[in-house]
């Protein structure tokens, strides 16, 4: 079974976007637990009669929200397929999408990269800058995005 281009698009998106949604899920847990902190921390009636502390409120709200279970959802995604993923996968997904989590590329990879702008670069120009054919590089990066695909049920 072959991804909808549109599946496909996506999980590259999330790909390129995966270092800012980390800082963005930061921040979401960040203002989640620190909202009401002005005022203080004490019991209330809830509507079922019980007594809910706003530290329970804030917990469950942290646990609920479903934008925050979705991006971590996707970057854990992404995060296991990378972990599992070969050094030359990992060259053509930095190449590709700027990525690289606890890894570093090869300094003569990065200076050949330097004063270029991986958006302005063609398959074949990534190709000639890792050394591989063509066909190669469009199957890792292929690969990659399928990896993801299937970790997250989109496959």
């Amino acid at each position: 079974m072959k991804l909808k281009r549109a599946t496909f698009r996506h999980i590259e998106a999330e790909i390129y976007a995966y270092n800012d949604t980390i800082k963005a899920i930061e921040e979401l847990r960040a203002d989640i637990i620190l909202a009401g902190r002005q005022g203080e921390l004490g019991a209330a009636v809830g509507g079922g009669g019980y007594i809910t502390s706003k530290v329970e409120r804030r917990a469950t709200k942290l646990a609920d929200s479903l934008l925050l279970r979705e991006m971590e959802r996707i970057t854990k995604a992404i995060a296991e397929v990378y972990a599992k993923s070969k050094e030359e996968v990992r060259r053509v997904v930095w190449v590709k999408y700027g990525l690289a989590i606890d890894w570093q590329p090869p300094q003569e990879l990065a200076q050949k990269l330097q004063n270029r702008n991986r958006f302005d670069l063609t398959a074949r120009d990534m190709a000639e800058i890792l050394a591989v054919d063509e066909s190669t590089f469009h199957r890792y990066r292929t690969g990659f995005v399928y990896g993801i695909a299937e970790k997250l049920g989109w496959y």
